[in-house]
Order: C-alpha cells, then structure tokens, then sequence
C-alpha cells in the first residue's frame, strides 16, 4: 500500500477565509463544521496561510461530489484560484483546478486507471491554462508542462520506465527536484515549485490551524 492524500491549495486567502466560506457552504446542505474530536480519522485539516496558499488537507474517505463542490464554493466566494491535488496509492497523482468558482482543468498522471476520479472529462492536463490562473508566480511553461507528464500501460514501453529509476523518460522536471516525473511523489515537487510547503521530505506543512469535521445539524 502506497500514500494516499488529497489536499486543496487555495491561492490568495487564508485560513480564516476558507474556513468561513465552508461553514456557508455546508450549512447550505444541512451540516455544520465541528471540531474534530482526537480520534477521529475522517477529518479535514486546515493550515495556517502560507507564501499566499492555504493548505486544506482533506480526509481519508473518497467521496467527490460535495467535497468538490465545496471547493469551487470556496473559489466562487472569494474568486481565487485553486487545486485539489490528490495521490492515490503511491501510484499516481493528479490535480482539478479551478477558479471563478468553476473547474478549469484535470489530470491524472496515469491515464487509464481504473478509478475515473472525472468521469468521462479528459484528464492529460493543460499546462498553458495552469500557468494563466497564477499570473504572479510568472510560472515556466515547460517546467509545468514536463510535471503534467501522463503515462499510459497501454504505451509499449510502459514497462521499462515504471521500474528502470534510470529511465530518462522519468528525469526530475528540475535540477534540485527530489522525484522523476513519472513517479506519484512528483506531486511533492510540485508543490515546492508552486510555492507550497511540501511534508515531502521534513515532514512539515504550514502549521495546522483547526481540525474539523462535519455533521447533521439535526445530530
């Protein structure tokens, strides 16, 4: 078994923001925003505000439609850009992103998996509409471009470079990244390009702010 994670970066609010924009989205469907008692695995995290992005870690359950929505509540109150960013099993990772409160843009960095987190919504990714939702991070577009590198196991050398290291097909993006990018943790040298604090490697993450969870306001 691999990582499993899915973390949303918010661009251009903070905690305080996030949290409020939330708390109003879920009242609209009937729950409310409760702390997360110690034990409680099936929780959101939210991050302390950091280099302009705030980290909402989400939870270890799949569900995607009301999360989902959630999340371009978010963008469509404050009309900030954003990315849920996902990992699945250690295998692969992928992104939605987002703004004006509406979906931008997906990928999923292994094409044919079986899971279809977007339905029939083409998954290869468009680096060129990335690189225009954060302006001020004046991003290259052949650096975005070489971390959206899907693979297929349909490709005739599928084999090769999943399990040659080596591979030239899967060299890091950047001098200093820390992962090839065809492997799932690519992800994390994603996040350090973009300007997001990484748990990759010193294991930290902007300082947690509050731990939540939700539930019916008839409980």
């Amino acid at each position: 078994m691999g990582g499993f994670l899915r973390c949303n970066l918010f661009r251009g609010v903070d905690h305080r923001q996030v949290y409020e924009a939330l708390s109003e989205f879920w009242e609209g469907e009937g729950h409310r925003l409760a702390p997360a008692d110690p034990k409680q695995t099936d929780v959101y995290t939210l991050h302390e505000e950091h280099n302009g992005w705030t980290v909402l870690d989400w939870t270890p359950g799949w569900e995607w439609d009301l999360r989902r929505r959630a999340q371009l509540h978010v963008s469509r109150v404050y009309d900030c850009p954003g990315l849920l960013t996902f990992m699945y099993d250690g295998n692969y990772w992928g992104y939605e992103l987002f703004h004006h409160g509406g979906a931008v843009d997906q990928f999923v960095q292994w094409t044919d998996a079986e899971q279809r987190f977007f339905d029939d919504l083409p998954v290869h990714g468009r680096p060129e509409l990335l690189v225009a939702q954060f302006p001020e991070l004046k991003l290259d577009l052949e650096h975005v471009r070489g971390y959206l590198t899907p693979y297929s196991a349909d490709d005739p050398a599928y084999e090769d470079f999943w399990w040659d290291d080596d591979d030239p097909r899967n060299r890091p993006v950047r001098e200093g990244d820390r992962w090839g990018r065809l492997e799932a943790e690519a992800l994390f040298d994603f996040w350090r390009y973009l300007g997001v604090r990484s748990p990759s490697g010193t294991g930290l993450y902007p300082p947690d702010w509050r731990r939540f969870t939700t539930e019916s306001q008839e409980s």
